[in-house]
């Protein structure tokens, strides 16, 4: 994972979730909490897919013609 650099100061709430670190002393923790972000950010976007999809008026049929022509891997040589 490649880290970047911000140049703007940490606010307050990173700070205490920074902070809030010195707590996760094992593999296990690290690893549940890890988790519990994932699952976190997984939900806000499975939201907001819902929401999309109810506003575009979207059906699998509608999606599936317009994604006919998206390739998800690169073709082997």
């Amino acid at each position: 994972m490649q880290a970047t650099v911000s140049r703007q100061p940490l606010n307050a709430m990173q700070i205490h979730f920074l902070q809030s670190l010195q707590f996760v002393k094992t593999e296990e923790m690290y690893q549940e909490l890890r988790q519990i972000i994932s699952d976190y950010y997984f939900k806000k976007l499975d939201k907001e897919t819902d929401k999309w999809w109810k506003e575009n008026d979207m059906t699998t049929e509608k999606f599936n013609e317009m994604t006919k022509d998206i390739h998800y891997r690169t073709p082997y040589k």
